[in-house]
């Protein structure tokens, strides 16, 4: 997909026990991306996370979601925030240990109304750039992750790209409390052409400018998209987003 719009991919191992990784920007300058709690504290790590024999490709944050005092939704600290140096509008990485359980707790009445969201489920969020989070994907069953349904393994890759512009700051968290929930593997980046995508062919429709590509799991499919690989799952070491 990144690659049909002509750009490639840069792709960095997460390792225990390290939250600054580099990489290239646009202009082909050396960047970094840091990653901490949405509250600024330090995430935990492991060294790395497998479902029914298939793993994920490095080392892991783990999310573990849970409630804190003055959070803008109901797990929202207990996410990852990672911050570019410097922007780009490519970004990927791998999840485990979603819809595993816990998906039968309600979300509050304000949440439901503010956000637009269903009242129960395990939800994988996101924001960008300190904007509004939405709720892309919600379970109500394991069989509503992509990677359990293909290969009864709970390991997804998710990512997201925006054709028109560029972020610095992507938050992702969960809100199915009780679960494990992890981040990490490897982390991919790139920054396709502005207005690359949705055109050329490359099969996207889309009322909105930012779409996903993945491979176990779509994120922001509500914007109308997915990738024909979407539901297969996580080979070790495969290049998710050529």
């Amino acid at each position: 997909m990144v690659n049909g719009a002509g750009t490639s991919v840069v792709t960095t191992q997460v390792v225990n026990g390290q939250n600054t990784y580099n990489y290239t920007d646009a202009g082909g300058n050396a960047a970094t991306v840091t990653v901490s709690r949405p509250n600024g504290g330090t995430p935990t790590m492991t060294s790395g996370y497998s479902s029914n024999g298939i793993a994920l490709s490095g080392a892991v944050w783990i999310i573990n979601p849970n409630t804190s005092a003055g959070e803008p939704i109901p797990g929202y600290n207990s996410g990852l925030t990672f911050d570019f140096s410097s922007p780009i509008n490519a970004f990927g990485f791998e999840v485990g240990d979603w819809a595993t359980c816990c998906m039968a707790g309600t979300r509050p009445a304000s949440i439901q109304s503010t956000y637009g969201v269903p009242a129960t489920g395990s939800g994988l969020w996101i924001a960008f750039d300190g904007g509004t989070a939405t709720l892309p994907a919600n379970a109500l069953s394991a069989n509503d992750n992509p990677g359990y349904a293909a290969a009864n393994s709970y390991t997804n890759f998710i990512g997201a790209i925006d054709s028109a512009s560029t972020f610095s700051k992507v938050t992702f968290f969960g809100d199915g409390f009780g679960e494990y929930l992890v981040a990490g593997g490897t982390l991919r980046f790139a920054s396709v052409p502005i207005g690359s995508v949705g055109g050329g062919g490359l099969n996207v429709a889309e009322p909105s400018t930012l779409i996903t590509w993945g491979l176990g799991l779509s994120i922001l499919g509500f914007l109308g998209w997915r990738q024909r690989a979407a539901g297969k799952r996580i080979p070790s070491g495969h290049p998710l987003l050529a």
